[in-house]
């Protein structure tokens, strides 16, 4: 799965906001992989090397240019130290959060 697709899919399950000004996922994670790397003082390279990716594909994703899948972005988290979620900038309990709300406020509008 892409993360062009998980964001289709949080659409569509109304979990997130209907605001154009947002950042796409894609677009947040390309930022939150650069932050990282840089402060780490990792070069696209030795990066691309630990995760098993090439350089240009490391570069390509920090552009916003491929839609990479969950698979090397966890592949890209692991060889960073950080959980995919910081790059991905998911607050996974909030987002949990904000399911349960919307569901149950979806159940009482059908009643």
């Amino acid at each position: 799965m892409s993360l062009d697709a998980v964001e289709s899919l949080r659409s569509a399950l109304e979990l997130t906001p209907k605001d154009s000004t947002q950042p796409s996922l894609r677009q947040t994670f390309a930022r939150n992989l650069r932050n990282v790397r840089v402060g780490k003082a990792i070069s696209q390279e030795a990066l691309g090397f630990a995760a098993g990716l090439h350089r240009t594909y490391v570069s390509q994703a920090e552009r916003c240019v491929t839609n990479i899948s969950l698979d090397n972005i966890d592949r890209l988290a692991i060889a960073l130290g950080v959980v995919a979620e910081t790059l991905v900038g998911f607050d996974t309990q909030a987002d949990v959060a904000a399911a349960r709300v919307l569901a149950a406020n979806k159940s009482r509008t059908r009643s």
